[in-house]
């Protein structure tokens, strides 16, 4: 069973999907999931959303109904830092809160899943599936 820790990406196109009551890519995606996997999602996930939310008390409520919210601590800023130094070595440095996401995934051994790949493919200790991408 694998566990998998839900970005941004991938929970926007699920929360509307939801709300316009079709069945796209996030939907289809997420049906193909073991029921037994966890679903985790960063706390900078959760903050991303609500910056973007219209409802940030709905928002919350129903990303608690898909997944368990992952905090940070000392180790992630550890963990994120080391990951922009060698990523910043090699030309393809993440974005602030990718590199927190990355760390928290890297960390928990958590598969990402989302539909960023200039963040998250091909970065050594971080699994990473595309939803878009996969065939389902």
């Amino acid at each position: 069973m694998a566990d998998y820790l839900l970005d941004t990406s991938f929970l926007i196109d699920y929360f509307n999907e939801v709300a316009e009551g079709t069945v796209g890519p996030a939907r289809r995606f997420r049906a193909t999931l073991p029921g037994a996997s966890k679903l985790c999602v960063s706390i900078v996930s959760l903050a991303e959303l609500i910056e973007g939310a219209g409802d940030a008390t709905a928002v919350e409520q129903e990303l608690l109904r898909l997944a368990r919210v992952v905090g940070l601590h000392h180790q992630h800023g550890t963990r994120a830092g080391l990951m922009q130094q060698r990523a910043r070595a090699r030309g393809i440095r993440m974005g602030e809160n990718d590199a927190w996401i990355a760390a928290t995934a890297a960390l928990a051994q958590l598969t990402i899943i989302g539909d960023d790949d200039r963040a998250f493919a091909n970065r050594p200790a971080v699994a990473y599936v595309n939803f878009r991408a996969a065939r389902v």
